[in-house]
C-alpha cells in the first residue's frame, strides 16, 4: 500500500510539472525572452538564464519543425500601420539586457540560420560595463539586418519605484541615445524585472515617449495582431530545459505553472 502511494504521489507531482502540457495550445504572436547565450555551471546564478549554443540551435530548428517562423519588429509595425503578413504562426527571438555574448555567441547563429532577433539594450553599460556590448558590436549586427534594437532604460531601472520625471528621463535618453547611434527611429522597450507594464501610472508613459511596443517578463501568448492592450507576453526558455519544455514554451506559453 505504501509503495501505491509513492508512485501515486510520483505520477502527481510529474503531472504538476508538465501542468502546462495538459492545458491546449495556443495560437497567436509567440515572442521568447533570452538573456544569455552561452556555457555555464548549474551553480552559477545566471544558469537559469544562460542557453547553451548548440541547445540555441536545436530549438531554431525546433521552432522551424513546428511551422514558426521568426520575424522582425519591422514586420509588427507593417501590421500595426495596415499591412498584412502572411505568416500564421509567427515569433519574435528577443534578447535583454545587451550582453557581449549576444555578438560572439548569438550572433554567428542568427547568421548561419538567417534568423532575426530584437536585443532590448542598457544604454548606459554598452561601451562601458565589461561584459557587455559595445556600439561598434552593436552596429555591426544592426547591418547585417538581421538584429533590431530597443531599450531596456538607461541604467536597468525598476521603473515602478521611480517619480514620473525619472521614468521618463530612462525612457526618453535611452531612446535617444539609441537612435543617435543606429540611425533609425527605436520603436520598442522591454520593462527591467517586468516592472511597470501594468501600472497605471507607468505604462502610459512609455508610448507617451514615442514607443510603439512594450515588452513584458510575463509569460504566454499574445492575440495576433497584437492591439496594444496588453504589454507584449514572453515565453521564458530557461537553462536546462528539454526540448520538451520548450515545445510546451512555444505551444502554451510557459513550461511551467
Amino acid at each position: 500500500m505504501i509503495l501505491i502511494y509513492v508512485l501515486l504521489g510520483a505520477v502527481i507531482l510529474a503531472a504538476a510539472y508538465r501542468w502546462q502540457f495538459w492545458r491546449l495550445p495556443k495560437k497567436g504572436l509567440l515572442a521568447l525572452m533570452y538573456h544569455h547565450i552561452g556555457t555555464c555551471e548549474k551553480s552559477d546564478e545566471q544558469f537559469p538564464f544562460t542557453i547553451f549554443p548548440a541547445r540555441f540551435e536545436q530549438q531554431i530548428l525546433s521552432l522551424k519543425k513546428h511551422g514558426f517562423t521568426p520575424i522582425r519588429l519591422a514586420d509588427l509595425e507593417k501590421v500595426r500601420q495596415g499591412e498584412k503578413l502572411a505568416v500564421k504562426k509567427p515569433v519574435l527571438l528577443t534578447f535583454d539586457d545587451g550582453y557581449s555574448d549576444s555578438f560572439t555567441q548569438l550572433f554567428p547563429i542568427l547568421q548561419k540560420h538567417q534568423v532575426p532577433a530584437v536585443i532590448f539594450l542598457i544604454t548606459d553599460s554598452i561601451g562601458q560595463k565589461e561584459g557587455y556590448l559595445t556600439w561598434e558590436q552593436v552596429r555591426q549586427m544592426k547591418q547585417s539586418g538581421l538584429v533590431e534594437f530597443g531599450s531596456h532604460t538607461c541604467e536597468h531601472a525598476r521603473l515602478r519605484s521611480l517619480p514620473e520625471d525619472e521614468i521618463l528621463k530612462q525612457l526618453i535618453q535611452s531612446k535617444q541615445k539609441l537612435e543617435k547611434e543606429l540611425g533609425v527611429p527605436c520603436l520598442a522597450f522591454c520593462y527591467p524585472f517586468g516592472s511597470g507594464g501594468k501600472d497605471k501610472r507607468v505604462r502610459p508613459l512609455v508610448f507617451q515617449a514615442g514607443y510603439q511596443y512594450d515588452f513584458s517578463t510575463k509569460p504566454g501568448i499574445n492575440p495576433y495582431p497584437w492591439k496594444a492592450k496588453k504589454t507584449i507576453l514572453r515565453a521564458f526558455p530557461r537553462g536546462g530545459e528539454t526540448l520538451t519544455d520548450f515545445y510546451i514554451q512555444i505551444t502554451r506559453g510557459r513550461s511551467r505553472f
